[in-house]
């Protein structure tokens, strides 16, 4: 039995998805025929090319000369002239990404925009979380996180600063206690981050401020802040960058209260010489970059 690209491609993607599984849906095969594929490459070279290092697989130090090789014939089959004359290079493939859901729904709009104009062949999948970087997380290929990370066997980026500011929509301020100064805030209901589900330092620090607060409502989605704020039901901590988009809200003692944040991506060294990934990874610094004043939301 002969083995070709297609079998290097495969081994790619089980490496970069972490499991069979993963790279069966993502290469539209069965669970069975990555195993059999898979095995087979491994019978004919006569050695394990993948160990199992906790719920992910990884190449062995043979293995990552065939994840070499895979990643070789990607970049080759994405420098394909295409179209009348040959003019053109194709980029497509799913790039998947976890995000805090402000920024995949504000930056990612702008990078999308960019992206589909530049590369219509590749395809963005988000989850959207504000945590910590994960040590493998499977099928995963660019992590965009709050706050410098501390990862190993991996690469982080900064991407951007940002502000994160104390928001009350009008209404609320005209039938509640005037907020005239920092003090003041402590005795309204705060709107943020469920306290036992939030880990990442920078977005629970500026808690410390105001240590009598109270919490009204907690939610793990800045989005749902913003519109719990816009409601009336407290004061609070938002993103600038998303508060400022709505004009219900009114931004408390800014250069008194202003916290700054960072955002920072996170990926492996094989994952960022993908074709799709760096194509994203552009749309992403190209979006940030045009929207550093409105990310940082200076008072």
């Amino acid at each position: 039995m002969t083995h070709g690209a297609d079998d290097l491609l495969l081994l790619l993607a089980v490496v970069r998805h972490g499991s069979y599984a993963a790279a069966a849906g993502a290469l539209g095969l069965s669970h069975t025929t990555v195993s059999r594929r898979v095995a087979g490459l491994e019978r004919t070279v006569g050695a394990r090319l993948l160990v199992r290092s906790g719920d992910v697989w990884e190449p062995t130090e043979l293995g990552r000369e065939f994840v070499a090789a895979g990643e070789e014939v990607e970049l080759a089959l994405g420098a394909l002239p295409l179209g009348p004359g040959g003019r053109g290079h194709a980029v497509g493939g799913v790039v998947r990404m976890i995000t805090p859901d402000g920024f995949g729904g504000v930056v990612m709009g702008a990078a999308v925009r960019r992206l589909i104009d530049a590369h219509p062949g590749v395809r963005v999948e988000m989850i959207n979380a504000a945590r910590r970087a994960q040590t493998n997380p499977v099928g995963i290929d660019l992590e965009v996180v709050v706050g410098r990370p501390e990862v190993s066997r991996k690469e982080a980026f900064h991407l951007a600063d940002y502000s994160l500011g104390l928001y009350a929509s009008r209404t609320y301020l005209i039938s509640h206690a005037p907020i005239t100064d920092p003090e003041d805030v402590q005795e309204h209901p705060l709107v943020y981050f469920v306290p036992s589900m939030q880990d990442v330092a920078e977005l629970t620090a500026p808690l410390e401020r105001f240590p009598r607060m109270r919490q009204a409502v907690g939610a793990t989605s800045s989005v749902v802040h913003v519109e719990l704020t816009r409601a009336g039901a407290g004061v609070g901590l938002l993103p600038c960058f998303l508060a400022e988009r709505c004009g219900d809200l009114v931004r408390l003692l800014p250069h008194e209260l202003t916290f700054p944040v960072s955002y920072w991506v996170v990926s492996r060294t094989d994952l960022l010489r993908r074709p799709a990934v760096q194509a994203v990874l552009g749309a992403v610094r190209a979006a940030v970059e045009e929207m550093r004043e409105e990310l940082l939301a200076a008072p």
